[in-house]
């Protein structure tokens, strides 16, 4: 467990294959895609230790940053040219039976493996390994779950490295512009509609935690914008000043899933009902909230002197790490996270040590 802290920010880097586990936009696959010029919020995990009510084990769930649901096991055979099972996003309800291991499928039991490979893990789900896909076509990208029965050992397609994301004190300002979601009314809305339920916070960070009872509105938008815009909206505070910073989304991914603050440009393409926690940015409970039950709102930037390419939020070329000849290559590593109101400032360390 020492590779995957309670709590902390990882990548996960296939020892074969280079890539990252990546939860795609349909809030449903997981694939492996390369770092790139610019790497994705898709492929940061947030970490978080499970410990069994009956006996007592320690497994650890990993929560995608961008999206907010859990890595996932599945019983769905793999894709044609894949190995095993497929891997999911899926929420965290847990079921009232606790003798019943298969209906946690977000629980993944880590080792290290032995010298001389000892900057790896494996992560498995009862008897089947996390692995890459891809070795030989390239076009194979899926994240699955195998174990060979006649011969059950763990291949270096199974083996993953780690890559921790450090944090320190740094905040940054939400830049929020609405984007024209087309004109109102039947066949013009540019997306079909999701249900929106959403609950306001009170300061202390306590809410309703049963969201049946939320209310709800049907969203014609992928914009996480102008949802936001929506939902200040419905606030009726008397004193907001139209300022939408002034309040901080997260996600509810299922009964017992930890919050996840929104901070990507888009909402996934999955048109699967949303609940949304409002909370009042920098209140006690925002803090209490997103730090004792969530991760805090990410995004991950990369930046080149006065050039800066971002994902949902801006940053100031002081903060730059990287040259314009890393930049173009796709070579730079220089990984910064930014967050705001009450977050932090994340970054990575460096893809060729485990920490």
């Amino acid at each position: 467990m020492d590779l995957l802290p309670d709590g902390a920010f990882v990548r996960l880097e296939s020892r074969v294959t280079g890539k990252y586990v990546h939860a795609d936009e349909d809030w449903e696959r997981v694939s492996l895609r390369p770092n790139g010029p610019v790497p994705s919020l898709n492929a940061v995990w947030r970490v978080e230790h499970w410990v069994s009510p009956d006996q007592g084990n320690t497994f650890v769930l990993l929560q995608n940053a961008a999206y907010g649901r859990y890595l996932s096991f599945s019983m769905r055979k793999a894709q044609t040219g894949h190995r095993g099972r497929r891997t999911t996003q899926m929420d965290r309800s847990e079921p009232n039976v606790l003798q019943n291991l298969n209906a946690y499928p977000w629980m993944w039991t880590v080792e290290r493996l032995n010298p001389p490979d000892q900057d790896y893990v494996s992560l498995r789900y009862l008897t089947c390994y996390l692995r890459a896909n891809g070795r030989y076509l390239a076009w194979n990208i899926r994240v699955t779950a195998d174990v060979d029965p006649d011969a059950p050992r763990v291949t270096t397609m199974m083996h993953w490295t780690v890559h921790q994301v450090a944090a320190s004190p740094v905040p940054q300002p939400l830049p929020l512009t609405l984007e024209d979601q087309g004109a109102p009314g039947g066949l013009l809305f540019p997306h079909p509609p999701r249900t929106i339920r959403h609950v306001r916070a009170s300061d202390e960070g306590e809410f309703d935690q049963n969201h049946h009872n939320w209310p709800s509105f049907a969203f014609y938008d992928s914009s996480v914008t102008n949802l936001r815009y929506e939902l200040v909206q419905l606030q009726h505070d008397l004193k907001w000043n139209e300022d939408m910073s002034a309040y901080t989304l997260c996600m509810l991914p299922g009964s017992h899933g930890r919050l996840m603050p929104l901070v990507t440009d888009d909402l996934p393409s999955s048109l699967d009902s949303m609940n949304i926690v409002v909370f009042r940015t920098e209140s006690p409970g925002d803090y209490s909230a997103i730090f004792s039950a969530a991760c805090t709102a990410l995004v991950i930037c990369l930046c080149s002197h006065s050039f800066s390419m971002c994902c949902g939020i801006s940053v100031s070329p002081d903060r730059c790490t990287s040259t314009v000849e890393e930049y173009e290559s796709g070579t730079s590593d220089n990984v910064e996270i930014h967050l705001f109101g009450n977050q932090k400032h994340l970054s990575t360390a460096a893809p060729d040590t485990v920490t």
